[in-house]
């Protein structure tokens, strides 16, 4: 029996001489870099594990970010949201290899990321999952279904914060056919499970007319099985608080939450909703993973980093109308900047 351990791990180079801050606003994922003015889609991949600086800290050294002190409250609220609604998770014909291949991939990722607090034993076809946090102790047969309490995507679910999703090639097109996700941006799995990609991103201005959809199912279809990226994402929450869903399912729970906050001016409750995308070719089946962790932080706490509050004012006055509507903010972006940059000086 062999235990999955971290590899040796290497320090960032500057790690060692700068000092990390604690808490969530250091482990945020700044969605910009240093010298970026002017934000418009593209694909913006990169590789993944690798650790990236920001102003007030240091986040992506592993490709599931647990959440720190956090953790324990963002399962509580996943597992909540699965077991009042089953229909989060949707699995096409078919997609089952996928998910197993996807929750053996993520575990033995886990135990070697955090191996203080999660653990996974291997023997041969049989697995022996520990989370010390959550409490979690499972033991499985990869590939028996009767040997977990529900199928392997739920099962990871409800360890993970992260939202799941699989893509696969179906006649030609690139197609997501399985995903968990209970902490959607205002769209919903049910709906969108079968769609191609193409589908899925048309109502995003620009992508398909200027090939940013063609290009980003050429870098799917190439991507390697050795090799894990990702790509950082960013709007507006469509809710004034740090509720991370905000599906279509959970309309009638957040539809009035900007229309209030705007009326009130209460802009430093503003969330900033900041997505890592990670991109995994799976080793057995070959799917596709595009898994989503998602992570807010309000404008209160962005104008306590001068260097971030200046940044995403000129990023978000300076985006196109096109954009900024899709977004949702083009209504009340130059009220809430100019708030924003009031702070200039706070502390």
């Amino acid at each position: 029996m062999t235990s999955t351990r971290p590899p040796a791990s290497g320090a960032h180079p500057e790690t060692a001489t700068r000092p990390v801050l604690h808490g969530h606003t250091a482990r945020l994922p700044w969605p910009f870099p240093d010298d970026l003015d002017a934000f418009r889609y593209s694909v913006n991949v990169e590789p993944a594990r690798v650790p990236r600086r920001t102003a007030a800290g240091e986040w992506g050294a592993h490709i599931v970010d647990l959440g720190g002190e956090e953790y324990g409250a963002i399962m509580a609220d996943r597992r909540r949201i699965l077991d009042a609604d089953p229909c989060r998770v949707r699995i096409m014909p078919g997609m089952l290899p996928a998910c197993w291949d996807l929750l053996l991939y993520y575990l033995r990722d886990l135990a070697a990321s955090y191996p203080h607090v999660l653990e996974l034993d291997e023997d041969g076809d049989r697995f022996h999952w520990r989370n010390h946090a959550l409490g979690t102790d499972q033991r499985f047969v990869l590939g028996d279904a009767g040997s977990l309490p529900c199928d392997p995507m739920t099962f990871l679910g409800r360890e993970i914060p992260d939202d799941l999703l699989l893509v696969k090639e179906r006649d030609g097109a690139l197609c997501f056919d399985a995903g968990l996700v209970t902490f959607a941006a205002a769209w919903s799995v049910s709906f969108d499970v079968g769609m191609t990609m193409a589908e899925i991103h048309n109502p995003v201005p620009r992508l398909t007319h200027e090939g940013i959809t063609s290009r980003a199912e050429q870098f799917l279809r190439r991507l390697p099985a050795d090799q894990v990226y990702r790509r950082v994402n960013w709007t507006f929450s469509a809710s004034g608080s740090r509720r991370l869903d905000v599906s279509l399912e959970e309309l009638p729970d957040w539809g009035t939450d900007i229309p209030a906050l705007v009326r009130d001016r209460d802009w430093g409750r503003l969330q900033l909703r900041i997505e890592v995308e990670h991109f995994v070719r799976l080793p057995m089946t070959g799917a596709v993973t595009f898994n989503i962790r998602t992570h807010m932080t309000s404008l209160e706490q962005v104008r306590r980093v001068p260097a971030w509050r200046d940044q995403l004012a000129r990023v978000v006055l300076e985006l196109p109308e096109d954009l900024a509507a899709y977004k949702g903010f083009l209504d009340y972006r130059e009220p809430a900047m100019a708030w924003l940059l009031a702070g200039e000086g706070a502390a």
